[in-house]
């Protein structure tokens, strides 16, 4: 009879802990979702933050080689000179083109989504103006197509720099944001992974403990 309950109480014993492992097992399975949203946050900021912020530093870059370019282009008086410059701009617009593609890809917020709306925009009407230079200057119209770019031109070029620059910034401080949520899920999953080390390790002593004192016979 005694080894009946002394049987009973460790089935008892051993059902009871072994709930609690399976608790622990469900926390892990957790903890491992966490770590996945972790990987998944920074792979998010690596491919949707830092590559199309650094694709907006090289289209600026490409403007302002563009801005030098047209000026070469208007002040030059050899006309294989104007033709590599010429080459030149177009090169940096189709690769311009090509990275807004790249960043319109990406995912963006709406307010980032906006601002890129914006330089598409204000990047063809600035097209157009150099279009127009570009024609004064292969007229010899030096004079009048100076003047364009240093007035009108340069405006609309300041135009379409604004919405990029913003752009660039709205990068950053979303980049900056998704950053700080990453580095609080790790927090939170490293707290639970201690949880659970601890947790496990407790109630192993507790069940081993726990089923010697059952096995004790008592008179």
């Amino acid at each position: 009879m005694k080894k009946f309950i002394k049987l009973k109480q460790k089935t008892r014993i051993a059902g009871s802990f072994g709930l609690l492992f399976m608790f622990f097992i469900v926390l892990g399975l957790y903890s491992t979702q966490g770590i996945e949203s972790i990987t998944h946050s920074f792979r998010s900021m690596y491919e949707d933050r830092l590559i199309p912020e650094m694709d907006v530093s090289v289209t600026l870059a490409r403007l302002y080689e563009n801005r030098v370019n047209l000026e070469n282009h208007i002040t030059s008086t050899d006309s294989s000179e104007r033709k590599m410059y010429e080459s030149k701009i177009q090169r940096n617009n189709r690769n311009i083109d090509s990275l807004i593609r790249k960043i319109g890809a990406t995912y963006l917020v709406p307010e980032e989504k906006q601002d890129l709306k914006f330089f598409s925009e204000a990047l063809q009407k600035y097209r157009n103006e150099e279009t127009d230079m570009i024609a004064k200057s292969r007229l010899g119209d030096t004079q009048d197509a100076l003047q364009h770019l240093t007035h009108e031109g340069d405006i609309v070029f300041q135009n379409a720099l604004k919405p990029l620059t913003k752009l660039s910034v709205d990068q950053k401080l979303v980049g900056e944001e998704l950053f700080r949520e990453s580095l609080e899920i790790a927090r939170k999953q490293k707290i639970l992974a201690y949880s659970i080390t601890f947790g496990a390790v407790v109630t192993g002593l507790i069940l081993a403990f726990a089923l010697t004192f059952a096995s004790v016979d008592v008179d």
